[in-house]
């Protein structure tokens, strides 16, 4: 029998995977977001009047700039949104997903199983002539 592209018992589990994506996908922000303010906002307090940030501290201010500039205190904090969860979730899913083989793909495929199979065939007779 041949195996259905698309079957409803599978909604499910595709749902569980989304989920799955999208808590792995905060989670991964909510310890960026830790380590952003970290490396940007209290390791160069830490270090004094005098110090200069490092050069992954100050990679991480240009890269990932502050969203939000607390005007009280002067500080800042590494914030995210929603949307940027599921963009990440989505980026994550493309990257580990893997690509339908093609045409051609399938053939030579298939071209080696025949060729390793017809060397089993003569080796066995082979040995079967020989022993």
């Amino acid at each position: 029998m041949a195996r259905r592209f698309c079957s409803p018992w599978m909604l499910p589990v595709a749902l569980v995977q989304a989920f799955f994506m999208i808590t792995l996908s905060g989670i991964w922000l909510f310890g960026f977001g830790l380590f952003w303010t970290f490396m940007v906002v209290e390791l160069p307090k830490d270090l004094g009047p005098y110090s200069q940030m490092s050069s992954l501290s100050m990679f991480l201010h240009g890269a990932f700039p502050v969203p939000l500039e607390m005007r009280d205190t002067n500080d800042v904090k590494y914030e995210f949104k929603f949307d940027h969860v599921l963009i990440l979730a989505n980026v994550m899913v493309l990257m580990m997903m893997g690509w339908a083989p093609t045409r051609s793909e399938i053939e030579e495929e298939e071209d080696e199983d025949l060729a390793k199979a017809s060397k089993k065939t003569k080796a066995k007779k082979l040995a079967k002539a020989l022993g």
